[in-house]
């Protein structure tokens, strides 16, 4: 039976006052990755460890709930806001217009509006809630207190064919203290057969949860943080296979996706990110990224400064290292997906198979050197490119010599990446760019035990120091690359 709960409002919630001195509990994840104890010295306080609040209750049925959803926000560490010229968040949208009772689950979050039967919303209100109590389990923070805009607590979920998938949206001027944690609500196709939808859901609901933290999240960390998340809630094979071999097949392309949409197995970098810098509690560094970006905006158009990428900046600055070789960093892990893979960059990708590996430009023979090369498609910033060669014929006194020159302004970072014969590393060789300069040579030597080498480069994005890669802003134009290599 349904019920319409769009009557009173429940009463409003109290709202745990924000002190220095007393952050609220759910700020404890801030702690689980270490790099983030720098970027606390830096930035602000963290908060302090609590047991976690009880996950939600996974339910198909659909009434007419009273209870409160309790509004317990963390305290947003935040990071000076920058002038910035970029456009408003693209993610903003007005809430769909809606004249049906919406069903609701008495034990959950969510109200569902306009699913055409009670199964329909069933199956949408039990796919939200598992998710939800997947990130519960985890350890990460409430979604906010949705009463001022929704008419009830709940989250709303709103049911629209047309929807290509579910996706979060926030809402702007709605955040509780002086922080953009605003609220949001969903908008999702009916669930298909498969298990695609099921994850864009759960993917939905993760961005949800992360505009608590930040509602002016750029649509491309938005959908990389919240795909990660996903991955973790609701895994598809299927669909995590389409997405990393489209990745794969052209690691040429900016890997956070077009600007202000969404980029195919842009959740591979978050996951580099915790099992490279964070303490085996999944999501825990992933939302920091977030809550350590977050602004203050007055109500109206939202811009994400600083972002996401602002705030890795600065953590990775004070650990001693940068954005830029982190990002390197990554593009070598992304060499070792699939059937690459020996288990020892990323965790758990040798499931994804031949699908996995990653496009190489050029596999060639050590004897056929010296040769130049180029590569299919010009690099777009954060694009990475591959090249392979094979060591046989070699000997101890062995060395091989490379130029590359490529297309300002912007910065080509290289590594040098030595393969033994089961295909693991043996060890690596780092190229920065001498600022301003498109050329770099190097010797490599001591290619003792290596069957192969593995040359990676990645367009850094940047043309000046001084204008670091913003994803929320107009990129360079993609660059190319000639790169000779000698005996």
């Amino acid at each position: 039976m349904t019920e319409n709960c769009s009557g009173p409002r429940p009463k409003p919630c109290e709202v745990r006052s924000v002190v220095a001195d007393k952050p609220p509990a759910d700020s404890r994840y801030r702690l689980r990755a270490r790099w983030l104890v720098a970027l606390a010295c830096c930035v602000g306080a963290c908060g302090d460890q609590a047991a976690p609040a009880p996950s939600a209750t996974v339910s198909g049925s659909i009434s007419q709930g009273e209870e409160d959803v309790p509004l317990d926000l963390p305290a947003p560490v935040g990071l000076p806001r920058l002038e910035s010229t970029e456009l408003p968040n693209a993610a903003l949208r007005d809430r769909p217009a809606t004249e049906a009772r919406p069903r609701c689950d008495v034990h959950g979050v969510f109200c569902v509006h306009d699913a055409r039967t009670d199964e329909e919303a069933a199956a949408l209100l039990s796919v939200a809630n598992g998710a939800l109590a997947t990130y519960r389990a985890l350890g990460l923070p409430r979604l906010p207190y949705d009463a001022p805009l929704g008419g009830d607590a709940r989250t709303d979920i709103y049911v629209r064919d047309a929807e290509p998938y579910a996706n979060a949206f926030a809402d702007p001027g709605s955040a509780t203290s002086g922080f953009d944690e605003g609220t949001s609500f969903i908008v999702t196709p009916p669930l298909r057969p498969g298990c695609h939808d099921r994850q864009a859901l759960a993917g939905a609901v993760a961005r949800a949860l992360l505009f608590g933290e930040d509602a002016a999240l750029e649509p491309n960390a938005a959908s990389m943080l919240g795909d990660y998340l996903a991955v973790r809630a609701e895994p598809c094979s299927l669909a995590e296979l389409e997405a990393i071999d489209t990745a794969q097949r052209s690691p040429e392309r900016t890997f956070t996706g077009e600007r202000g949409e969404r980029g195919a197995a842009s959740f591979l970098f978050p996951w580099f990110l915790e099992d490279r810098y964070g303490t085996g509690a999944p999501g825990m560094l992933t939302f920091a990224l977030a809550a350590i970006s977050s602004q203050k905006t007055t109500k109206g158009p939202l811009i994400d400064e600083p972002d996401v990428f602002d705030a890795l900046r600065v953590t990775q600055r004070r650990n001693r290292t940068s954005l830029a070789e982190t990002l390197l960093e990554f593009a070598i892990h992304r060499a070792f997906i699939g059937s690459r893979s020996d288990e020892t960059h990323m965790v758990d990708v040798a499931k994804y198979g031949d699908l996995g590996r990653v496009r190489i430009e050029w596999n060639v023979p050590y004897t056929s050197l010296p040769r130049t090369f180029k590569p299919l498609r010009p690099i777009e910033p954060l694009g990475a490119t591959y090249l392979y060669i094979d060591l046989a014929g070699t000997n101890a006194e062995s060395e091989i010599t490379f130029v590359v020159d490529w297309e300002p302004p912007v910065g080509f970072r290289w590594a040098v990446v030595k393969i033994d014969e089961s295909g693991s590393e043996l060890g690596r060789k780092e190229y920065e760019p001498i600022l301003g300069s498109s050329h770099l040579e190097a010797t490599i030597r001591d290619l003792a035990g290596a069957k192969a080498l593995l040359v990676v480069g990645i367009n850094e994005g940047e043309s000046r120091r001084d204008e670091p890669f913003d994803p929320g802003r107009l990129r360079e134009a993609a660059k190319s690359y000639v790169i000779t290599f000698a005996q």
